[in-house]
């Protein structure tokens, strides 16, 4: 059963059924919203749940039931992607009701839950209070992954302190620990201390001359209006790194966490050997071997702030 065969309802054929009882009408929404509000008589399995079919197996075991899937409304996918799935597993008698709770509501016909009559935002703003915001860093982290044409080598770094300024023009600075690299893959192997050694030396990062590298942005620019899923922020500025500094510019999600924090999350590639970092670079050696080193390194990273407030 493919959805562009699926039987599309209307708000008028949804309620006349249910007056009748001649289906069993699915908000295929996460439980927390049905909770706050959802077509009466509905029962509830969240199509974003992995376990969808077992709930619904739960819920109607009989296969040859009438179902009649919703879910927000028109721009939302959850009811088309439940019916999908719903054909897959063998239930025969599947109808949608694509306009959701967005065409029940604009009808003012009645909602039930808890909060009924509330319209909350399906994906919250960012919403940034003009303070100076001060990184957390046992809630922060940075991953890295080295690589070759034989294998990857992935790892972590530490931030020890940084801000996010949000009183005007944002502004941020973050400093990470050098000192703190380590390598994850080859924990337990006896090269696990000699490749930890091997980039804590000269040939990488020079941990001893230079324990710390500093990004300092020179932009931050924010997407008022775009998708939650996508990246709502572009950062540019200097990442200092072994005594060299150098320009970057990275796409970055910057959200809520709750009212107090935020959270920076993003990844880039760059090229070490802007930095002078260049074991293991064609460009720079010759007859490397197996000691060729891949110049671009990816960088995930998760930095959680909070917000500072004047006594």
């Amino acid at each position: 059963m493919e959805t562009q065969f699926v039987e599309r309802l209307t708000a008028r054929e949804i309620q006349e059924l249910m007056v009748g009882k001649e289906c069993v009408l699915v908000d295929t929404l996460p439980p927390e919203h049905f909770e706050s509000r959802h077509i009466p008589g509905a029962v509830n399995a969240c199509v974003y749940e992995v376990a969808f079919l077992s709930l619904m197996e739960a819920l109607v075991p009989d296969k040859e039931t009438s179902l009649v899937l919703y879910g927000a409304g028109e721009k939302s996918q959850d009811c088309v992607v439940a019916a999908d799935k719903l054909g897959r597993a063998g239930y025969h008698c599947v109808s949608i009701f694509p306009g959701g709770l967005g065409e029940w509501r604009e009808e003012n016909r009645p909602l039930a839950g808890s909060a009924p009559d509330t319209v909350e935002a399906a994906h919250p703003p960012l919403l940034l209070a003009s303070r100076l915001y001060s990184l957390i860093p046992e809630e922060s982290e940075i991953q890295w992954t080295g690589r070759n044409a034989n294998s990857s080598h992935t790892g972590s770094l530490a931030l020890s302190r940084g801000t996010l300024d949000a009183r005007g023009e944002l502004a941020g600075k973050f400093v990470i620990d050098m000192n703190s690299l380590r390598n994850f893959d080859l924990q337990g192997d006896a090269l696990h201390s000699v490749l930890e050694g091997h980039l804590h030396s000269d040939d990488f990062f020079f941990t001893t001359l230079f324990p710390e590298a500093r990004f300092e942005t020179s932009l931050i620019r924010i997407v008022e209006k775009g998708e939650v899923s996508r990246p709502n922020a572009m950062m540019q500025g200097a990442l200092s790194l072994r005594g060299i500094s150098n320009e970057i510019a990275f796409p970055v999600h910057i959200r809520n966490l709750d009212e107090k924090r935020i959270v920076i999350v993003g990844n880039l590639d760059f090229d070490r050997t802007q930095w002078g970092i260049i074991y293991g670079a064609s460009r720079f050696f010759q007859y490397l071997g197996y000691h060729t080193v891949f110049d671009f390194i990816s960088v995930d990273f998760r930095l959680v702030l909070a917000e500072v407030f004047s006594s």
